[in-house]
């Protein structure tokens, strides 16, 4: 029996040695897990900060972009108005340029008018020709604007 005894010590340290045995590998395997975790941790720490960082880059690239997309349009807006503005001075121009023209034609017409009528008016009425033809060339050396009155149409049939 003592060897059954002595079988059975050896089997109860054995089993002791196996428990010990298995408890450090449970304690290693939790500190592994726990480690595993730690790592895992950082690198999704690592993984938002660096996401952040981008997205951060994104948004400073793309505010950068909307200034210069500013920049750009207002100089573009500068040069349109320019461009109108140019458009209306010549515009503003060639009607100057017309209605002196017509202002030019009517009062050639007035004056060939005015000699026509002095051939066919009573005595006197050089006076009148010469008033109306006075006016006619003060209308010369002005340009039309809002202070001068509208002088009524000659009849064509004069």
């Amino acid at each position: 029996m003592a060897s059954q005894k002595e079988f059975m010590q050896w089997q109860s340290e054995r089993a002791k040695e196996l428990f010990a045995l298995s408890h450090k590998l449970l304690e290693t395997a939790k500190q592994f897990s726990e480690h595993q975790a730690a790592e895992l941790k950082a690198g999704m720490e690592h993984a938002k900060s660096f996401a952040k960082q981008a997205a951060t880059n994104d948004v400073n690239k793309l505010k950068a972009l909307q200034e210069d997309y500013a920049e750009e349009t207002a100089k573009r807006m500068v040069a349109y108005q320019k461009k109108v503005k140019s458009l209306l001075k010549t515009i503003e121009e060639e009607t100057v340029d017309e209605v002196e023209k017509h202002i030019n034609k009517a009062r050639n017409a007035m004056e060939d008018w005015l000699k026509e009528a002095g051939k066919n008016l009573p005595a006197g009425s050089d006076k009148f020709a010469t008033v109306v033809k006075d006016i006619a060339e003060d209308r010369k050396s002005t340009r039309l604007n809002s202070s001068h009155t509208d002088i009524s149409r000659m009849p064509s049939s004069a």
